[in-house]
């Protein structure tokens, strides 16, 4: 939780937070008046305690103001970081996940440099930074092999975290510490109150905002790269609003879409340049000033709301479907041990799959995880019918193609899964609500883009009984505006009604409760397995079929895929006899099958 949702967790309590925060004061209607911050007799603190403002307070003695969360500093004298972690506390509120352990980089080392002199000065200055800005961020100057590098070094809380050497003379010429932790750059000039920031997609844009008087950070790898997310979360949080000032170029609009996603669309607003002027160093340049840049920030607006778009912004897309590029990227494919190219999983959908029980449908589909986890994909997986070591042991014995892995090969398989499978750890129904506000943190934070349901009957949606189908339909709809709201794919599991006999695949009619679970859906697959005597010889006819049976946005809308079953492995084959498939290969380091 941000700052800015913390302040209206704490306006909704006002009365009873400002009681407890000021206890000697005395209510009066919808105000609370009081001494003042600091203790002393008299009228000058006014809280208010409902209404449209509930939680804004001043001390007219001081001329100070703010939030509750505000007043909590100054009541207590904490930090604003402090002042969330106390709030949090008396509000009852937690994280969605816990922390986890804390990745390893390596701190460089203190470079070989110096105060910028000729080259690297000269330089800054042509960039409109004057000699206090270049000394308040400690860039420095290194003359390597003869060129001239200026020094940007990222400090963070008094320590040296990462630095990148840029040529003055060569923009393309530009490195960082190998290693390095990548983070924001200009935490040190940040003041532990501050509650707005603004984000540069360059070091030379945040070093400009500074100069103005505008507190800014930069990324440390450009518009495309937001690996620092996920190590700096903890201290973007005490923001209440975010400005984001990336670059105005295709590459900028979408980097800026992607991170305001992820950072919290309600705390982040979009700053854009007119006339042409692509970032905040050549808006300085041209002669603005803080005044310039203010006007900017006040007419900056949240992103547009996705459903409100000119049918002449998907033409490009339309082409594409014509006409496909082969080099663009895709979305990744159905891949059990090759790639099936009659289906790819595109984000902003739902897919259900539905079987027989005891057919396996929850094992193919931690087949299809794998899959899509080597084509770069990332999952948080629910199952609140196994326990997370049985589940993983599956997934181990297919990862490897073996059924009894040596343990080195398990480690190995399990570092290879680290950052790309995530469980939701409880036995048992969980609360549809709970799961999507830990999913949505998940895809905030870590970037996880596949979510699995296993199964709908083992979250808090009734099966049957009155009210049920609606219920059903509304947890189907909240999980595909979860899909398009944050452009990611659910995967939801479903069971079939009793049939007759086995001898057939359910169809997609045959899905138990309300038939809205199949027509809200993108794509419904139904696994069905043949029902073998073990104990007779191989007769080469398939043990199971996955059959497609719908798909909205694809051109294949039907298709059946034969498969044959390797006990040992629990791998499923799309070619009998075929040995299993090593998705870790194991020497020293886990790496990863090629699915190109």
């Amino acid at each position: 939780m941000n700052a800015k949702e913390l302040s209206a967790a704490l306006a909704r309590d006002a009365a009873n937070i400002a009681a407890f925060l000021l206890p000697k004061g005395r209510k009066m209607g919808k105000e609370w008046k009081a001494g003042s911050t600091g203790g002393e007799p008299g009228t000058s603190l006014s809280v208010c305690l409902a209404g449209a403002k509930a939680g804004v307070w001043s001390d007219f003695a001081k001329q100070e103001g703010g939030d509750l969360l505000d007043l909590w500093m100054a009541v207590h004298g904490l930090t604003l970081v402090e002042a969330m972690a106390a709030a949090k506390q008396r509000l009852g509120i937690r994280d969605a996940m816990p922390e986890r352990p804390a990745k390893t980089y390596t701190r460089p080392a203190k470079p070989a440099c110096q105060t910028p002199k000729a080259g690297a000065l000269e330089w800054l200055k042509s960039r409109g930074l004057t000699e206090e800005t270049i000394a308040a961020f400690k860039v420095a100057e290194q003359v390597r092999d003869g060129k001239t590098y200026a020094v940007l070094p990222y400090l963070r809380e008094g320590e040296l975290i990462n630095a990148k050497y840029r040529n003055v003379a060569e923009k393309r010429d530009m490195r960082q510490e190998g290693g390095a932790e990548p983070c924001l750059f200009g935490w040190h000039l940040i003041a532990p109150n501050v509650r707005t920031v603004a984000i540069t997609e360059g070091e030379i844009d945040a070093m400009s905002l500074h100069q103005v008087g505008i507190p800014a950070l930069s990324v440390n790898a450009g518009a495309g790269n937001h690996a620092w997310i996920e190590n700096d979360w903890n201290r973007l949080e005490r923001f209440s609003e975010i400005l984001v000032f990336f670059d105005c170029d295709e590459a900028g609009e979408k980097g800026a879409r992607e991170i305001i996603q992820r950072l919290g669309p309600e705390r982040c607003r979009r700053v854009r340049f007119e006339n042409g002027v692509k970032d905040a160093n050549e808006f300085l340049m041209k002669g603005a000033e803080h005044v310039d840049f203010d006007t900017l920030i006040q007419q900056a607006r949240p992103l547009d709301p996705e459903e409100l778009r000119s049918a002449a912004d998907y033409i490009p897309q339309v082409i594409a479907r014509f006409y496909p590029d082969a080099d663009a990227p895709r979305a990744p494919t159905l891949w059990l041990d090759k790639e099936e190219p009659w289906f790819e999983f595109r984000r902003g959908e739902l897919s259900v799959w539905t079987g027989i029980n005891g057919h396996g449908k929850s094992l193919l589909l931690s087949q299809v995880q794998l899959g899509l986890i080597a084509q770069g994909e990332s999952f948080v997986v629910f199952s609140g019918e196994m326990k997370p070591a049985s589940l993983l042991e599956r997934s181990i014995r297919q990862a490897t193609g073996t059924g009894r892995p040596t343990q080195a090969y398990i480690r190995a398989a399990g570092e290879w899964m680290r950052e790309r499978y995530w469980l939701f750890d409880l036995m048992g129904p969980a609360k549809l609500a709970r799961l999507l506000e830990v999913f949505t943190y998940a895809h905030r934070r870590y970037g996880c883009s596949h979510f699995v349901i296993d199964s709908l009957m083992m979250i808090d949606v009734p099966e049957d009984g009155p009210g049920s189908m609606t219920a059903q339909k509304e947890a189907v709809r909240k999980l595909c505006a979860f899909a398009r709201g944050l452009d990611v794919h659910v995967h939801l599991v479903a069971h079939p009604r009793k049939a007759r006999d086995e001898s057939q695949a359910p169809g997609k009619l045959d899905v138990a409760g309300s038939g809205k679970i199949t027509d809200g859906a993108d794509n419904v697959f139904s696994v069905w397995r043949a029902q073998k005597d073990a104990s007779q010889v191989d007769d080469g006819s398939p043990d199971a079929r996955l059959e497609l049976q719908k798909q909205r946005n694809g051109d294949v809308q039907n298709y059946v895929l034969k498969l044959w079953y390797d006990r040992p492995s629990m791998q499923y084959r799309t070619q009998h006899r075929r040995f299993p498939l090593s998705f870790v290969t194991f020497s020293q380091e886990p790496e990863h099958v090629s699915v190109a």
